[in-house]
Protein backbone atom coordinates (compact mmCIF):
# COMPACT_ATOMS: atom_id res chain seq x y z
CA UNK A 1 0.00 0.00 0.00
CA UNK A 2 3.12 2.48 0.66
CA UNK A 3 4.25 2.00 -2.72
CA UNK A 4 0.95 2.29 -4.35
CA UNK A 5 0.47 5.62 -2.59
CA UNK A 6 4.35 6.44 -3.53
CA UNK A 7 3.82 5.62 -6.83
CA UNK A 8 1.09 7.54 -6.78
CA UNK A 9 2.35 10.76 -5.81
CA UNK A 10 5.74 10.72 -7.70
CA UNK A 11 3.43 10.14 -11.30
CA UNK A 12 1.42 13.21 -9.85
CA UNK A 13 4.78 15.20 -9.57
CA UNK A 14 6.39 14.27 -12.43
CA UNK A 15 2.91 14.64 -14.90
CA UNK A 16 2.82 18.50 -13.10
CA UNK A 17 6.52 19.42 -13.12
CA UNK A 18 6.85 18.46 -17.03
CA UNK A 19 4.78 21.29 -17.96
CA UNK A 20 5.72 23.03 -20.84
CA UNK A 21 7.01 26.95 -20.21
CA UNK A 22 6.78 29.09 -22.18
CA UNK A 23 9.24 31.19 -22.63
CA UNK A 24 9.12 35.30 -24.57
CA UNK A 25 12.19 36.46 -26.50
CA UNK A 26 13.42 39.08 -25.10
CA UNK A 27 14.48 42.18 -27.49
CA UNK A 28 18.26 42.53 -28.42
CA UNK A 29 20.11 44.99 -27.44
CA UNK A 30 20.71 48.43 -29.35
CA UNK A 31 23.80 47.96 -31.99
CA UNK A 32 26.96 50.24 -30.35
CA UNK A 33 28.43 52.13 -32.52
CA UNK A 34 31.78 51.88 -33.50
CA UNK A 35 34.46 54.85 -34.34
CA UNK A 36 35.26 54.18 -37.84
CA UNK A 37 36.58 57.43 -38.75
CA UNK A 38 40.19 56.53 -39.70
CA UNK A 39 41.35 60.26 -39.84
CA UNK A 40 44.14 60.72 -36.81
CA UNK A 41 43.95 62.31 -34.02
CA UNK A 42 46.50 62.60 -31.17
CA UNK A 43 44.11 62.63 -28.45
CA UNK A 44 41.48 64.93 -26.25
CA UNK A 45 44.73 66.96 -25.94
CA UNK A 46 46.12 68.69 -28.92
CA UNK A 47 49.95 69.71 -29.39
CA UNK A 48 48.94 70.43 -33.22
CA UNK A 49 49.71 73.99 -34.01
CA UNK A 50 51.30 74.99 -30.61
CA UNK A 51 55.36 76.25 -29.77
CA UNK A 52 57.12 75.09 -27.03
CA UNK A 53 60.33 76.26 -25.11
CA UNK A 54 63.07 74.11 -23.63
CA UNK A 55 64.87 77.07 -21.34
CA UNK A 56 66.28 74.34 -18.42
CA UNK A 57 67.32 70.63 -18.16
CA UNK A 58 69.35 68.70 -15.50
CA UNK A 59 70.84 65.97 -16.95
CA UNK A 60 72.04 62.71 -15.83
CA UNK A 61 75.01 64.15 -14.53
CA UNK A 62 72.91 66.59 -12.86
CA UNK A 63 74.80 69.29 -14.86
CA UNK A 64 72.20 72.21 -15.36
CA UNK A 65 72.26 73.45 -18.95
CA UNK A 66 70.00 76.46 -19.90
CA UNK A 67 68.72 76.38 -23.07
CA UNK A 68 66.68 78.03 -25.52
CA UNK A 69 65.08 74.90 -27.89
CA UNK A 70 61.88 75.22 -30.16
CA UNK A 71 59.65 72.75 -30.15
CA UNK A 72 57.30 73.53 -32.77
CA UNK A 73 54.00 70.89 -33.01
CA UNK A 74 53.25 70.82 -36.79
CA UNK A 75 50.46 68.16 -36.80
CA UNK A 76 48.91 65.36 -34.80
CA UNK A 77 52.28 63.63 -35.24
CA UNK A 78 55.10 65.72 -36.53
CA UNK A 79 56.70 68.25 -34.52
CA UNK A 80 60.04 70.58 -35.49
CA UNK A 81 63.08 70.30 -32.38
CA UNK A 82 65.30 73.63 -33.47
CA UNK A 83 63.56 73.34 -36.98
CA UNK A 84 64.50 69.89 -37.69
CA UNK A 85 61.59 67.61 -38.44
CA UNK A 86 60.88 64.22 -36.62
CA UNK A 87 58.16 62.66 -35.00
CA UNK A 88 55.99 62.63 -31.80
CA UNK A 89 53.80 60.78 -30.13
CA UNK A 90 51.24 61.48 -27.62
CA UNK A 91 48.72 58.85 -25.78
CA UNK A 92 47.21 58.32 -22.70
CA UNK A 93 48.45 56.22 -19.61
CA UNK A 94 47.20 55.84 -16.11
CA UNK A 95 48.53 58.81 -15.01
CA UNK A 96 48.04 61.44 -17.25
CA UNK A 97 49.60 61.19 -21.08
CA UNK A 98 52.91 59.83 -22.12
CA UNK A 99 54.70 62.16 -24.22
CA UNK A 100 57.18 60.37 -26.49
CA UNK A 101 59.77 63.28 -28.33
CA UNK A 102 61.94 61.32 -31.12
CA UNK A 103 65.26 62.32 -32.42
CA UNK A 104 65.80 64.94 -29.57
CA UNK A 105 69.74 65.81 -28.58
CA UNK A 106 69.58 63.40 -26.01
CA UNK A 107 68.00 60.88 -28.43
CA UNK A 108 64.28 59.48 -28.14
CA UNK A 109 62.87 60.43 -24.74
CA UNK A 110 59.23 59.44 -23.38
CA UNK A 111 57.91 61.40 -20.05
CA UNK A 112 54.42 61.72 -18.40
CA UNK A 113 52.65 64.83 -18.67
CA UNK A 114 49.48 65.75 -17.14
CA UNK A 115 46.16 67.97 -17.91
CA UNK A 116 47.66 71.18 -16.03
CA UNK A 117 50.59 70.77 -18.03
CA UNK A 118 48.65 71.22 -21.29
CA UNK A 119 46.26 74.09 -20.09
CA UNK A 120 48.88 75.61 -17.98
CA UNK A 121 51.37 75.60 -20.45
CA UNK A 122 54.23 74.70 -18.13
CA UNK A 123 55.94 71.38 -17.50
CA UNK A 124 58.66 72.27 -15.24
CA UNK A 125 60.93 69.74 -13.28
CA UNK A 126 59.83 66.74 -15.00
CA UNK A 127 61.53 63.18 -15.83
CA UNK A 128 62.07 62.25 -19.33
CA UNK A 129 63.62 58.51 -20.32
CA UNK A 130 65.07 57.25 -23.22
CA UNK A 131 62.11 55.55 -24.58
CA UNK A 132 63.46 52.16 -25.82
CA UNK A 133 65.58 51.06 -22.64
CA UNK A 134 65.27 53.63 -19.44
CA UNK A 135 69.60 53.87 -19.64
CA UNK A 136 69.11 57.53 -18.23
CA UNK A 137 67.38 60.50 -17.59
CA UNK A 138 66.99 63.83 -17.65
CA UNK A 139 64.14 66.62 -16.12
CA UNK A 140 63.22 69.38 -18.67
CA UNK A 141 61.31 72.63 -18.12
CA UNK A 142 59.15 73.02 -21.13
CA UNK A 143 56.96 76.39 -21.53
CA UNK A 144 54.44 76.86 -23.97
CA UNK A 145 54.96 80.43 -25.98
Amino acid sequence: MKKLIFLVLFMVVVVFSCAKQEFKPQKPNDPIDYITDSTHTDTTISLKNTVWVIKKILNTNYNEELRNDTLKFISYNKYKFNNVESTYHIYRNSFGYTLVLNNTTWGHLSGTIYDYNFTQGIVENTEFKNYYNNSFSIRLWIYKQ
